[in-house]
């Protein structure tokens, strides 16, 4: 599963970003799952273009995410709320972005699911959203079916693209 800050980060076709994890994920030989939600966020970030050619060239699928529904789902969702709340010193637990969290809980929903992959992989661009998915993980118990990776551990965050965020 991708984040909307994956794309946002890369930019539109065309960018040094962009054809750097185009490569990568075509490589891996994966389809990025976007959930509909995150392509309602890429589409508000103007860089939808990314997300059709990714589409069109079939590395990425937007889907209807399953409803966060098992009690570890949810209790992932909630760990992940409290991690980037504790390291974010101004936020409350509450005023925390509610994308990050729900991506631990999709990442376990489909675990639990019997008719979804054995392993799940969650990219972000956001290094404190992804040790705390991390901490959500590891403390229910799925980190040998869970990976998290940040958009930079996939390609060098250097090159010559300006991306304003």
């Amino acid at each position: 599963m991708v984040d909307a800050n994956v794309f946002i980060s890369i930019g539109n076709p065309g960018t040094a970003k962009h054809r750097r994890f185009r490569r990568v994920v075509r490589r891996a030989g994966v389809t990025l799952l976007v959930p509909a939600r995150v392509e309602e966020e890429i589409e508000q970030g103007n860089v939808k273009p990314a997300l059709e050619r990714a589409q069109d060239e079939g590395w990425a699928k937007v889907i209807t995410a399953p409803t966060v529904a098992h009690s570890k789902a949810t209790t992932a969702q909630d760990i992940v709320r409290r991690a980037i709340a504790s390291k974010s010193a101004e936020k409350d637990e509450h005023d925390v972005e509610k994308a990050d969290p729900v991506f631990a809980g999709l990442a376990v929903e489909y675990i639990l699911n019997e008719k979804q992959p054995e392993n799940v992989t969650v990219i972000t661009a956001d290094r404190l959203a992804r040790e705390a998915i991390e901490t959500a993980i590891t403390s229910l118990g799925y980190d040998d079916q869970v990976s998290t990776v940040t958009l930079w551990d996939l390609i060098d965050r250097d090159d010559d693209d300006i991306t304003l965020i």
